[in-house]
């Protein structure tokens, strides 16, 4: 099987990472990039074939010419035209799949060949790190078995969840941009801990670690934030009375308005 990635972007990048670390074949891999520059680097970095664009018109289309599976890792306004460009490469049974927010499946279809597989899915940055989320919708005619080698792909590197592409948004908005949510909240942590007193560095670091913590109780596969949020917030104490406070802030609901304006903005960029 042989695979092309079309932008190195963080995302890719970490897909790719995940997939090598899980023993692919480099020598299967042929990416593209921008510039000669990061197409040296990035050759060197993954041991694999880098083409750049700048130098060579024809980049993508030599890229996905053998290609089994193409991974689409451009920003959501190129991601349309960077498929059109290399439509006419495609061998008719690659499997193409988007890493961005908006771009619908019709939408790739209309710039692609008539019944090209298939597949979109939503990333989230944890990636990078080998503990991602992906939500993951399925084309009209992509196959059983070409999914599961895309799911091989994303394995090294996360854990895939199968939806309905009606429902991809919203597990964008959940997971895609969750780790942004995670991370605002501990800055607002550590910057309250330094309004009340202690040194910035110091609640900076207490933050960082205490949402560290939380997240590593939350990777046992029994764990439910619920009774973890119990077990902490005992009657009458202090805990309980922060929360108190929190749910007096309508903080709940906070959080379905962050999804909804998540949503809604995935919405127009699929416009």
């Amino acid at each position: 099987m042989r695979i092309s990635f079309i932008g190195l972007g963080h995302l890719n990048s970490a897909i790719l990472a995940g997939l090598l670390a899980g023993g692919f074949e480099a020598t299967n891999v042929t990416a593209t990039t921008h510039s000669q520059a990061s197409a040296v680097q990035r050759s060197a970095e993954f041991g694999i074939e880098v083409i750049a664009t700048e130098g060579n018109p024809e980049a993508n289309n030599d890229a996905v010419a053998n290609a089994d599976i193409v991974v689409l890792g451009v920003k959501p306004p190129q991601m349309v035209a960077t498929a059109e460009g290399l439509a006419s490469a495609l061998a008719s049974d690659a499997t193409v799949v988007s890493v961005a927010a908006g771009t619908t499946l019709a939408t790739l279809a209309d710039a692609l060949p008539q019944d090209q597989p298939l597949i979109r899915t939503m990333p989230n940055v944890a990636l990078t790190v080998g503990k991602g989320v992906v939500g993951m919708a399925r084309g009209a005619t992509v196959t059983d078995a070409q999914v599961e080698q895309v799911d091989a792909v994303f394995a090294g590197s996360g854990t895939v969840f199968h939806v309905a592409e009606k429902d991809l948004n919203l597990v964008a908005a959940m997971a895609g941009s969750g780790p942004g949510y995670v991370f605002r909240f501990t800055n607002a942590l550590a910057r309250a801990g330094a309004e009340l007193g202690l040194d910035a560095a110091t609640a900076q670091e207490l933050a960082r670690l205490t949402v560290v913590g939380a997240g590593a109780m939350l990777e046992t596969p029994d764990a439910e934030p619920t009774a973890l949020e119990d077990s902490i917030a005992t009657e009458g104490g202090v805990t309980e009375a922060a929360l108190q406070s929190m749910d007096a802030a309508g903080f709940d609901q906070l959080i379905v308005d962050a999804l909804k304006a998540n949503v809604t903005r995935s919405e127009e960029l699929g416009a």
